[in-house]
């Protein structure tokens, strides 16, 4: 336990520590003359930017002073131990996968899958989500997702980083499998391990983009 709360204390310490260092360059950076419409300006550019990057870095999990920020675009020890324990439970894929959405999905796209406006686009009732051989829907959680994308009838364009280093095969499989099939009204086929990996066999180093998804036949 000792070592539990050392560790969440070295992790909330270097997140705090990052978003001082971020802070300080940015006031050093700022013209000391500036005048006020054009600092406000400014203000405004850089609040939306960073709110924009620090939602695609990641997020907290847990509760109050036990809250440990994940940062899902790089390998993260705390999201594996997470994703390991689901995984080691003894209950079926369905549940493990619906345990996977609820405590990371869920965050953005919310409990329901409806999305969240300026966070994240709705699941339930997604064509991505619902196109038949579910291989667009692998790449986007593999590789991430940048770029205006249509969902619904709607243009998101909110960005979205690649999960490979924290999600094996069986876990993405898993969680993709309980949002076609149990989340809301969705009712399509189900995602295989083997999918999921010949999949992150391809070469793809950015984010995907809606036209690069559309080029992926459904079947």
């Amino acid at each position: 336990m000792l070592v539990a709360v050392l560790a969440l204390q070295i992790r909330q310490t270097r997140w705090f520590q990052m978003k001082f260092n971020r802070a300080k360059e940015a006031r050093h950076l700022q013209p000391e003359a500036a005048q006020p419409e054009a600092a406000s300006a400014n203000a405004a550019t850089n609040a939306a930017t960073n709110a924009a990057t620090n939602a695609a870095q990641g997020f907290y999990i847990g509760k109050d002073n036990e809250k440990v920020f994940v940062n899902y675009g790089t390998a993260d020890a705390v999201m594996q131990s997470f994703m390991r324990s689901v995984m080691a439970g003894n209950y079926d894929a369905s549940a493990k996968g619906r345990e996977i959405f609820k405590k990371i999905c869920a965050t953005c796209h919310q409990p329901d899958g409806s999305g969240k406006d300026g966070i994240a686009p709705p699941l339930a009732g997604s064509e991505w989500v619902l196109a038949p051989s579910g291989e667009r829907l692998v790449r986007i959680v593999l590789n991430g997702l940048n770029g205006p994308i249509t969902v619904r009838g709607r243009v998101w364009n909110q960005p979205m980083l690649a999960w490979r280093n924290n999600f094996d095969d069986e876990q993405i499989a898993v969680v993709l499998t309980f949002i076609r099939t149990q989340l809301g009204d969705n009712k399509a086929g189900s995602i295989s391990p083997e999918t999921v990996a010949a999949a992150r066999k391809e070469t793809h180093p950015n984010p995907e983009t809606e036209a690069e998804l559309l080029r992926i036949p459904v079947h």
